[in-house]
């Protein structure tokens, strides 16, 4: 038997529990995946679960291209010759997985980098998502939800569950992590607020348990964001640099960090600075080739 297990939740929607919860989506015998995994043992686990149901894979709906989401691509592809869909932005780091470790880190990415938490075998979008999409005899649709990454989508079926990838996350996850990946501050923001008016009789977070209500997890998502926001700008009424203002907040937070936390925190702390800059609350200057960092009053 496989190692995972589908869990049904409406007549024709499933999600595999694990790691990152993968959606599944059947039409009588053929599914629509959401995201794949982390990687090729995520994907043969898939596949032997589908093929004990005696479904067919049709298409993997990526939510959005992190590792975790599309580690399994590459495999089902392979086996199944299944189309993928994606957004056009999030189709480029798919194709070319070092993009994401690159990005990161800023330049070639440190070896630490290199694995297959940060870089999924590559696969072929061969659907490009946008406001025409169709997907056949599934009768779904996408919701755009960006914030977490450039382009990232959810996707809510007709008996009312929604697959919302990271662009929320799950009280327990954040309560370990301390600072979610944030790539575009306002748009996360404005994403949860979208996310509490969404008509759902399910919701599932690909980090997190499934839920009916949403509202409360909305809640402490949004309350955790602005905290930092407001510890940012307590800690900048003392001028700093980048690095210095990584290093305070974590201590602040009881982080430690290693090498790809280091990365994926400073990505996201410096996505909150960039915010604050645009919303006039600090501002920049160089000092002798320093980038000092402070709050505006």
């Amino acid at each position: 038997m496989s190692n995972y297990e589908a869990k049904k939740l409406t007549p024709n929607s499933w999600v595999i529990p694990g790691p990152t919860n993968i959606g599944i989506i059947n039409n009588k015998d053929k599914v629509i995946l959401i995201d794949s995994g982390n990687d090729k043992e995520s994907g043969r686990k898939i596949r032997k679960l589908i093929d004990e149901q005696g479904w067919m894979i049709d298409g993997i709906i990526n939510t959005h291209s992190n590792a975790d989401h599309i580690g399994g691509n590459d495999y089902l592809q392979r086996i199944t010759q299944c189309r993928i869909y994606a957004k056009k932005a999030e189709r480029a780091f798919i194709e070319t997985p070092i993009i994401e470790s690159s990005f990161l880190w800023g330049g070639f990415p440190n070896r630490e980098l290199i694995n297959k938490f940060f870089v999924a075998p590559p696969s072929s979008v061969t659907d490009i998502i946008d406001d025409s999409s169709s997907f056949g005899d599934y009768n779904l649709s996408i919701i755009d939800l960006p914030g977490h990454f450039f382009e990232m989508i959810g996707v809510l079926t007709e008996d009312k569950v929604a697959y919302l990838g990271d662009c929320i996350f799950d009280v327990p996850v954040l309560d370990k992590y301390k600072i979610p990946f944030v790539y575009n501050v306002k748009a996360y923001k404005e994403t949860i607020e979208k996310i509490r008016k969404i008509k759902a009789d399910y919701f599932v977070m690909s980090h997190g348990e499934i839920t009916s209500d949403i509202e409360n997890i909305a809640v402490y998502n949004i309350k955790l964001i602005e905290k930092i926001e407001k510890d940012l700008l307590e800690i900048l009424r003392v001028p700093k640099t980048f690095e210095k203002t990584l290093k305070t907040i974590c201590d602040q937070m009881e982080i430690k960090l290693n090498c790809p936390q280091y990365a994926l925190i400073g990505s996201t702390i410096r996505s909150f600075l960039t915010y604050l800059n645009n919303e006039s609350k600090i501002e920049f200057e160089f000092l002798e080739n320093e980038m000092i960092w402070k709050s505006s009053n």
